[in-house]
Parts: structure tokens; sequence; C-alpha cells
């Protein structure tokens, strides 16, 4: 159950951030002579919901095994 909570948590960190971080930093990425610039709140958005994901496979697929 502790695991369901902090990947809970997890993802609602993500999305309060995604909505409510308002900030101009952001990562140039150069492509062929052009510039994209992705904005911090969309990395960490990405991330956080990333190690949400991965932390829920790895919980699930061990209380799979468990009780197989």
């Amino acid at each position: 159950m502790k695991h369901l909570v902090g990947i809970g948590i997890l993802v609602g960190t993500a999305f309060v951030l995604r909505f409510w971080l308002r900030t101009s930093l952001g990562l140039d990425i150069s492509i062929h002579d052009t510039y994209r610039v992705v904005p911090l709140r969309a990395i960490v958005f990405w991330c956080l919901m990333g190690t949400a994901i991965i932390w829920f496979l790895v919980f699930a697929s061990v209380a799979i095994r468990r009780h197989s």
C-alpha cells in the first residue's frame, strides 16, 4: 500500500508542477541549424511521470511474483 501512495504522490506532484510552475527557463536543443526550446516544467513533469511508471512496474512485477 505504501508503494501505491508513493506513486500517487509522484503523479500528483508532477501534475501540480506542470500547471503551477511558471518559469521562462528551458533546455535549448539544436537540430540542423534550428533551435528548439523545451520548457523546464515539461522536463520535470516527464521525469516524475517516468519515475512513477518505473516504480509501478517494479512494484507490480514483485507483487505478481510474490503471489504466484
